[in-house]
């Protein structure tokens, strides 16, 4: 895990988890983005699970209290989320 290679090694006491807006990843069921990377891939791709995001306000949360919990990385790392907007530039902090 990268995160905890960061923190333990490298000695980051910052961890920022980002969504972004216009993600395919939360704009599409598992279906259609099976069939696009298919599609593109010129092979079967129907097998693969892609792991979309129904909610990404949801996601940020729980990936923030992932990380918050993990028994590697320490209390003195500060966790943030956060929803960068592609369109603006905006990176708007998630409570």
């Amino acid at each position: 895990m990268a995160l905890v290679l960061g923190v333990t090694l490298l000695k980051v006491d910052r961890v920022l988890v980002i969504e972004h807006t216009r993600c395919a990843m939360a704009s599409a069921s598992e279906e259609e983005l099976r069939a696009r990377v298919g599609s593109e891939a010129g092979t079967d791709a129907s097998w693969m699970s892609l792991g979309v995001i129904d909610d990404q306000i949801s996601a940020i949360r729980h990936d923030v209290a992932k990380v918050r919990s993990h028994p590697l990385i320490g209390d003195h790392v500060d966790v943030g989320g956060f929803m960068y907007d592609v369109d603006t530039g905006l990176l708007t902090p998630v409570p």
